[in-house]
This record gives structure tokens, sequence and C-alpha cells, in this order.
């Protein structure tokens, strides 16, 4: 599996059309409707990278009871994109879009981990 580095929480909205995009439509809905959220936000858009992965955490252990977990790796100390450069700024930013989706709690949290890495730590 590759890795794809992502230097923001913003993402596209999803491309999908027709079928597809009913399909993730409905998939988020029934997350939402689990996490008991706000149903009027549509999490495919702004910040769709993030609640298609709490999605997959979701399928995983809730609908398929899988002992699966998910790690968010946020990177800072990168002087070459214009994300946020420390972990104090993802933490802000992570507040504000959590707070946005209505995941300040959740169910699915104690599945989930968040891990900082400073690039400059590890030379890249």
């Amino acid at each position: 599996m590759q890795a794809h580095r992502k230097d923001t929480i913003v993402s596209s909205e999803t491309k999908a059309t027709g079928k597809s995009l009913e399909l993730i439509k409905k998939s988020l809905d029934g997350l939402k409707k689990y996490l008991k959220v706000n149903d009027k936000v549509d999490w495919s858009g702004t910040f769709y990278q993030y609640t298609n992965r709490l999605a997959h955490i979701y399928f995983l252990r809730k609908l398929n009871k899988l002992p699966a977990y998910l790690v968010f790796v946020y990177f800072i100390g990168d002087d070459s994109v214009s994300g946020p450069k420390s972990m104090e700024e993802w933490k802000a930013a992570l507040t504000v879009m959590k707070s946005y989706l209505g995941l300040s709690t959740h169910k699915l949290a104690k599945y989930m981990a968040e891990v900082f890495v400073d690039v400059k730590q590890i030379g890249l």
C-alpha cells in the first residue's frame, strides 16, 4: 500500500457521480446516524478525505466486526508546504474540522489515533 502525504485537512469533495455518489452518500449518512451527528452537514464535501476514512473504520470495525484501528499521521515542520508547521497548529485545525463535522467526541474515537511527525527529526 502506498502512503499518501497530505499536508492539510481540507480536501476536495468526492469526484464520484451517479450511483457511486449515491452509495458514498448513503454510507456517510449511515455513519452519521451511528455517530449521532448533524445530518445536515455534507460529509462528501470539504473534509471528504477525513470522513471517508471514518467510514472505512466504521465499515471494518462495526459492520464487519474486524479489529481495525485508524491512525492519522500528520507531518509538521516541513517548510516546503503550506500546511501547519507545528503540532499546535494541526490540533487547532483538527479541532475546527471536528467541531464542524460534529465529531468533538464520538463512538469510534477509541479506535483512532493521531500521530504528529516532525520531518526535521527524521531527515525528510
